[in-house]
């Protein structure tokens, strides 16, 4: 089936089925949904993956291999459009900007399994938990420095390949989600200085919504053909 789609209709196909995986993964993650805890409480997460180990490893491979797959799609995407003006750098740019970052939130996966190791094996003797604990802060230090560059690329990719849809619902989608993640990008760059959760779970979840409802419609359209390679 895949064979006879065009290049945009697999990157559609590849980015909508990655991000639902991705999504069960980062849901089934320990601390978030099952013994949710403040996403910067590092001694809680480390607590709740503690406690739910074969979950914390599950969880970690089904995102990782889910923004692979995502990976894969956006590079179908940028390698399609042609455009050679300023429509083509927004979008071969943050399609590129976006790749990186998934790659690297794709790797940083790996400290869930190695924190989980850490304690099970009980490396560093009387110490694991502060290794473990030293190992998540690292990866939210990692992570609060680039999902604004993830966001952000996406809100200028989108905007820039606005003008490779036809007008209507899926134009108007694609324009009101990249103004979102644009806003995003701004929001997490203050998450760190927030003691609570409380006001970025409001915008998580805001978020994770119009993205979902993006990569709908954009699969969609792509699927349906209606996504040019070039605005001119």
């Amino acid at each position: 089936m895949l064979s006879s789609m065009s290049a945009i209709q697999r990157g559609g196909a590849y980015i909508l089925f990655g991000g639902v995986v991705s999504a069960v993964g980062r849901a089934l993650k320990p601390g978030v949904l099952i013994d949710s805890v403040d996403w910067n409480n590092v001694d809680g997460i480390v607590d709740a993956m503690a406690d739910n180990e074969v979950l914390t490893h599950t969880s970690a491979v089904l995102y990782a291999f889910g923004l692979m797959f995502v990976l894969t799609g956006l590079n179908s995407i940028r390698n399609f459009v042609t455009d050679q003006g300023l429509v083509g750098d927004m979008v071969r740019g943050g399609t590129l900007l976006g790749m990186l970052s998934l790659f690297v939130i794709g790797v940083i996966e790996g400290f869930d399994h190695m924190a989980v190791r850490v304690l099970d094996d009980g490396i560093g003797g009387s110490s694991s938990m502060d290794i473990a604990v030293s190992m998540q802060s690292a990866k939210l230090g990692i992570v609060l420095i680039v999902l604004p560059v993830l966001y952000g690329s996406i809100g200028v990719s989108g905007l820039g390949g606005m003008r490779l849809l036809p007008g209507g619902i899926h134009r108007a989608v694609q324009g009101v989600a990249s103004l979102v993640m644009l806003a995003t990008a701004v929001l997490l760059l203050m998450a760190g200085s927030l003691e609570s959760n409380d006001f970025w779970s409001v915008v998580q979840t805001i978020t994770a919504i119009v993205l979902a409802l993006w990569i709908i419609a954009l699969s969609h359209a792509a699927y349906s053909g209606k996504v040019s390679a070039s605005a001119s």
